[in-house]
């Protein structure tokens, strides 16, 4: 039998009770909520977060940055940079509008000349005729930086590569940042692709040069099998794709992965093809001259000046000393030219900060000072500063044909500190293991 509330203390009882009840549930509910945000708060906010892409000028020419997408939804850039030499620029991947991915690959345009939106076009990366973005979605014959940003991914990874598939143009690397540094031969968060020119490597009948005789260059002649191509950029660059099916070979190198980076940099490098230097004008014979000054051999070009020429480099031999790892260059912070200043590495911009040369056995730069090994150590860890010209051990650098640069009273390598991969990383001398933060090239 129901029970029946005929009087209106009965009636009031009952309602205050249910108003009771529906604020404990309100609480109990709000309580609830805030324990799953504080426990998942985090992870949406990182889960919406996007990725940044830096690229990095380290070529020496112009660069016109451009951009392909796979054909899933992802969404191309309308607004890409245009690129100095020396210069950098950062993006963020649309991975979490749209189809809630972003698929697709990077390169560099080169040799660009026209208007854009009507007669603009490029010699190398040609995509139609807008400066700032491909106007046209189609693959072309150039070195590519592929990535695959998907947040849904079951290893929370983000997917690079560099691909040679179709050519090589530039040499390119795909460095991430904000992640664990790299294990050496680890393909988690390593480092893709290479810095070293590949140009003067490619087989005669598959490089390309432009109207006046320059290699810009090396297209593949059959993309979906081994040649003479991919044999030749398997061996200069083994962390890059030679031809489609080489992740299929064992031991291959070619994908690699990271999840907790929060981005990449993307560095083109050079080609080692300097603009040739104008002859210069042989002096002419004076008539009082009655013997001739016994003529000296050219000193090679990668040492400059031997022994006792301490005396300030030529500026021809002047030149940058760029790392394969992170493509940023050898630098005197804040163009502080003082004894003691200890070296760093930062973004290559061509500056007297920058421009060495090897004289006597030394790497000089102006005012006569000199990359040293402080307090003329030989052990593990010790610094790599600027000191006055002198000539002596600690002061002796050999970059050899591996890459490495190597102070020989030591028998130990140029060394970026801690693996630390932003502007600013300090120098030291370590053990030579063949490690890419010891690996060099000059430009």
């Amino acid at each position: 039998m129901p029970v029946r509330f005929s009087s209106w203390v009965g009636r009031s009882t009952l309602a205050a009770v249910l108003t009771a009840v529906a604020v404990l549930l309100l609480v109990a509910s709000t309580q609830i909520g805030g324990l799953t945000d504080r426990f998942t708060g985090e992870s949406k906010a990182q889960a919406v977060a996007n990725h940044t892409v830096t690229f990095v000028n380290d070529s020496g020419e112009k660069i016109w940055v451009g951009s392909t997408v796979n054909a899933d939804g992802s969404q191309n850039f309308g607004s890409l940079p245009i690129l100095e030499p020396g210069q950098r620029a950062t993006i963020e991947i649309p991975e979490n509008s749209g189809p809630g991915h972003w698929r697709g690959k990077f390169f560099p345009r080169q040799g660009c000349t026209g208007e854009s939106g009507s007669t603009f076009h490029c010699e190398v990366g040609d995509c139609g005729n807008a400066a700032d973005h491909c106007a046209i979605n189609s693959e072309q014959p150039v070195s590519l930086a592929e990535f695959n940003f998907d947040p849904s991914d079951a290893l929370s990874a983000v997917w690079y590569n560099i691909s040679y598939v179709n050519a090589v143009s530039l040499p390119v690397t795909i460095t991430p940042t904000g992640g664990p540094a790299p294990q050496e031969g680890s393909q988690h968060c390593g480092v893709a692709g290479c810095a070293k020119p590949f140009l003067p490597s490619c087989p005669a009948a598959n490089l390309v040069r432009d109207g006046g005789g320059r290699a810009i260059n090396c297209v593949n002649p059959n993309r979906d099998a081994e040649t003479d191509y991919s044999r030749a950029v398997a061996g200069v660059c083994p962390k890059a794709y030679s031809w489609s099916k080489m992740d299929t070979m064992a031991g291959n190198q070619t994908m690699f992965e990271c999840g907790e980076c929060t981005g990449f940099t993307v560095t083109f490098h050079g080609n080692g093809t300097p603009p040739v230097a104008p002859a210069q004008p042989q002096p002419q014979p004076q008539q009082q001259e009655t013997q001739a000054a016994p003529q000296q051999p050219a000193p090679p070009a990668e040492e400059g000046l031997r022994a006792g020429a301490l005396a300030e480099p030529d500026p021809s031999t002047l030149g940058t000393l760029v790392s394969n790892w992170q493509g940023d260059c050898l630098d005197v912070p804040d163009a502080n030219f003082a004894d003691g200043v200890h070296l760093q590495l930062w973004g290559c911009n061509n500056t007297d900060a920058q421009r060495w040369a090897f004289v006597g056995g030394t790497l000089m730069t102006r005012d006569n000072l000199c990359m040293d090994v402080a307090w003329g150590s030989r052990d593990d860890g010790a610094p790599v500063q600027l000191a006055h010209c002198s000539g002596n051990p600690a002061q002796q650098w050999v970059l050899t044909e591996a890459g490495d640069v190597v102070n020989p009273q030591a028998d130990k390598c140029l060394d970026i500190k801690d693996w630390n991969p932003e502007y600013g990383a300090r120098l030291q001398i370590w053990e030579c293991r063949g490690t890419v933060n010891q690996k060099w090239h000059r430009a």
